[in-house]
């Protein structure tokens, strides 16, 4: 009899529980359902005097760019590829603008060799922003533009369909992944100058990265807030890398400005 009332006690239990998460769920939904979309690139048009290349007067309510990803060390020898973040982060955006939207990780012996010869574009070990965007053009053919880092103007090129370049301080970012994240936060040697891709935005005041100094850097989200501390961080802890809040976009050249 005992047993009888336990099992009539547990059905009884599951049906209570079945019928609120049914209410629940028919309320509330079963969390939140984000629509992004991903907009045709548009070309920079850098000499026109009524420029070609204006965002949506409505921006999508949310976009993410399929860029491939890759680390700064595709083949693990992080110790050799500590200033290769500009390289990792040029060779994503670079494969993006030539049609590479499988949103996939770069076969890594492609990515190193692609990482090895943009370094020996680069006029510096560590780039400005300004320089970021002069390698693209002079060496990959890009028109770029270099924009400051408020949300409006962050929306409205990953609108047109270009990924954004920025520079930032690692642990700044506010990812526990880094190395010593926890017990060594803001160290020189563990929390370093960087650059990385941002792809898109959500709904809450989201960006999503393609952070290359990770190996699992792809699809990283980060709020607004946390992502202008990182790029505040890098200017406080290097003078001479200091441009302010703000990103570099590559794009192909309008046939006018070519």
């Amino acid at each position: 009899m005992l047993g009888a009332l336990k099992w009539m006690f547990g059905l009884g239990l599951v049906a209570v529980l079945g019928i609120a998460a049914g209410l629940y769920f028919a309320f509330f939904g079963a969390g939140p359902q984000i629509t992004y979309v991903t907009p045709d690139l548009v070309p920079i048009d850098a000499g026109a005097v009524h420029p070609t290349d204006q965002p949506p007067v409505n921006l999508p309510t949310a976009v993410i760019l399929p860029v491939p990803f890759t680390p700064q060390a595709p083949l693990g020898n992080w110790a050799d590829r500590q200033h290769t973040c500009e390289e990792a982060s040029l060779l994503m955006v670079d494969r993006y603008l030539h049609g590479d939207h499988s949103d996939a990780l770069i076969d890594p012996h492609t990515a190193d060799a692609g990482i090895n010869q943009i370094t020996t574009w680069k006029p510096a070990v560590d780039l400005t922003t300004e320089q970021v965007g002069q390698v693209a053009q002079k060496y990959m053919g890009w028109a770029y533009k270099v924009l400051p880092s408020d949300r409006l103007n962050m929306k409205q090129q990953l609108a047109l369909g270009r990924p954004l370049i920025v520079g930032v301080r690692t642990h700044g970012l506010g990812n526990p992944n880094y190395p010593g994240y926890r017990t060594h936060y803001e160290q020189p040697g563990y929390s370093v100058s960087h650059y990385l891709v941002v792809i898109g935005y959500d709904t809450s005041d989201n960006f999503v990265l393609n952070d290359p100094g990770l190996t699992k850097g792809r699809h990283y989200y980060i709020k607004f807030d946390q992502l202008m501390h990182a790029i505040d961080d890098l200017d406080q802890a290097y003078p001479s890398l200091n441009s302010g809040r703000v990103f570099v976009v590559m794009a192909p050249f309008t046939s006018s400005t070519q």
